[in-house]
């Protein structure tokens, strides 16, 4: 079966991973067409990351031929959900006219938005949408296509974990220093996959004596990399912490499911970990940080958790009033904040009222930093501003 791909497909990289296989594709153009972005009924979309739907117009769309196999095309039926393969006369460049397939959003799913470029959305989206989709296809023996589009947000914002893990060279001065073969990954299931995901694995790894051990089983609850800043005054000698419900505790069986923390949140898709701790920051106190001071990044659980926190202090203006209530209705989210004295964050942890990891693993850094900072400031080292 021919195909003809005029989108986000014309990617190749993404093309190759959603059929499995190399590809050597033709070129090919579909007249009295253009792109647009496809939107929901109320005029919404995603901006550039959005994917294209074809419309009528007085100009041509160009694009990719592709022979397929029956297996192939049941593939690519799943990764465009929402969609129908139709026939449709293309052109070649040697200007014949000839059948090819190609997939039509399905009537009413989606308006016509701004107008789509599919230069401009693999120069920013390409790598992220080409990881996601090995995610998206692991679905496809277990979890219905509906289903699997409606958790592809969060599919996106795992992928982009894994480029930044990827893309980021790790310090072996002491630890080992692996080479591919130290891993052999047998078989891995997607178990569970809705905001959060479950992966579980057979495995066999390098050991230190230099054998492999037998093949194991591991499972790792999979999330996506988190920013976590901790705004300080160094004038005022003072912090910004806020608390909320935590279900963690709750289901632990804690009998006090509030905690008090630096301000956090995810790494939103195409936006850096600093983005993301400024956003955070106005999101959950209403708050804007000046200088960010990175601090140490860290798993917090690596034995099963493969979230990654990016951490900062943050230098800010903190009078009194200046923080308001916070958190996103949308995503429950009800945030009180708190302007403390250094010195009572310390006491706070001594205490043991403060129990979140990053912000004790902040509070150290902070107590490290704080003479400089406060120097800086022109403030003494004991007495606030």
């Amino acid at each position: 079966m021919r195909y003809f791909f005029y989108g986000t497909l014309c990617h190749l990289p993404l093309l190759e991973r959603v059929l499995g296989r190399a590809v050597v594709p033709q070129r090919a153009a579909l007249d009295g067409h253009e792109l647009r972005q496809a939107c929901a009924q109320d005029g919404t979309g995603a901006g550039d990351l959005a994917f294209p739907m074809l419309v009528p117009g007085t100009g041509q769309v160009e694009g990719l031929l592709v022979d397929v196999t029956p297996a192939e095309a049941a593939r690519l039926d799943y990764y465009e959900a929402g969609h129908a393969a139709t026939a449709c006369a293309v052109r070649t460049p040697d200007g014949a006219e000839i059948s090819a397939r190609v997939y039509l959003a399905e009537p009413g799913r989606w308006q016509p938005g701004a107008a789509w470029s599919l230069a401009d959305w693999a120069a920013r989206w390409g790598d992220v949408v080409t990881e996601a989709a090995v995610e998206f296809m692991a679905g496809r023996d277990h979890l219905p296509a509906e289903r699997a589009l409606a958790r592809y947000p969060m599919m996106l914002v795992r992928a982009a974990s894994r480029l930044r893990a990827r893309g980021t060279a790790r310090p072996a001065a002491r630890r080992h220093t692996p080479v591919p073969e130290d891993v052999e990954i047998s078989r891995m299931v997607p178990a569970y996959a809705r905001f959060f995901a479950v992966e579980e694995y057979r495995l066999r790894h390098r050991t230190f004596a230099g054998g492999m051990t037998r093949e194991l089983e591991r499972a790792a609850f999979v999330s996506g990399d988190a920013t976590v800043v901790l705004p300080y005054d160094a004038r005022r000698d003072r912090v910004l912490l806020v608390e909320q419900f935590r279900t963690g505790p709750l289901a632990r069986g804690d009998m006090n499911p509030w905690s008090l923390e630096a301000i956090a949140g995810r790494v939103d898709v195409g936006e850096t970990p600093e983005e993301a701790a400024r956003r955070e920051a106005g999101e959950e106190a209403g708050v804007t940080l000046d200088a960010l001071i990175p601090a140490p990044n860290f798993y917090p659980s690596p034995g099963a958790k493969t979230e990654f926190l990016y951490c900062y202090l943050a230098l800010a203006d903190l009078p009194d009033g200046v923080a308001q209530p916070g958190g996103l209705e949308e995503e429950g989210e009800d945030i009180r904040p708190h302007l403390i004295a250094f010195s009572e964050l310390m006491a706070l942890i001594e205490s043991g009222e403060v129990e979140n990891a990053p912000l004790l693993v902040l509070a150290l850094w902070l107590e490290r930093m704080r003479p400089g900072l406060r120097a800086a400031a022109g403030a003494g080292p004991d007495t606030a501003l």
